[in-house]
This record gives structure tokens, C-alpha cells and sequence, in this order.
């Protein structure tokens, strides 16, 4: 009677550790890595709202330069890794937000800032 509740056991052991690697692991990993990016699309969208109101008088082609190197530090310290392509396309996609909200975007594909 041990032999088989022992191995019944074993298999309930066995089940529950294949559900939680192929279930809950693949999940934590994916909410892991939607707060990060949650977290990085604050500080860009926070980044290129300061740049268009603290440097205005720069071109565009500056406040890009100073909104990268500020993230840069940031994420850094925070010590997230992100590429430059991937950090281009967030800010991009936050100064094409911040033009729609202000109602300055007229559908042209230069950022212009």
C-alpha cells in the first residue's frame, strides 16, 4: 500500500512541477517584462515632455541627443538593457503622442520636434 501511494505522490510531484515550468514560469517572465517596459515608456514619454519644455529653443535633432543620453543614465541605473533601436522607436512613438495630444502633428514622417 506504501509502494502505490508513494507513487502516486511521486506522479502528483511530477505533474505539478510540469505545470508550473510550462505554465506559470513562461507567465512570471512575461509580467516581469511588461513592467519593465511599462517602466521605460514612463521615464521616455517623462524625457521627451521635459526636453520639448526645458529646450525649445533646440532643434530637434538636440533634444533627441540630450533625451537618449538622459534615458541612457536612467535605465543604466536602473540597470535595464534596451537597444538603441528599440529606445528610437519609444521616443519616437512618445513625441508622436505628445504632437496628437497637442494637436501639432499633421501627418508628416519627420519628427521635427
Amino acid at each position: 500500500m506504501n509502494d502505490i501511494l508513494f507513487e502516486v505522490l511521486r506522479l502528483a510531484v511530477l505533474l505539478a512541477v510540469f505545470i508550473v515550468t510550462c505554465y506559470f514560469v513562461p507567465w512570471i517572465r512575461g509580467k516581469i517584462g511588461q513592467d519593465r517596459l511599462d517602466e521605460i515608456s514612463k521615464w521616455v514619454n517623462a524625457a521627451v515632455l521635459m526636453a520639448q519644455q526645458v529646450y525649445s529653443a533646440r532643434t530637434g535633432a538636440e533634444r533627441k541627443a540630450i533625451v537618449i543620453d538622459m534615458l541612457r543614465n536612467i535605465l543604466t541605473t536602473k540597470n535595464i538593457s534596451i537597444s538603441d533601436d528599440q529606445l528610437e522607436i519609444l521616443i519616437e512613438a512618445a513625441v508622436k503622442a505628445m504632437k496628437m495630444k497637442e494637436g501639432t502633428d499633421h501627418g508628416n514622417k519627420e519628427t521635427g520636434r
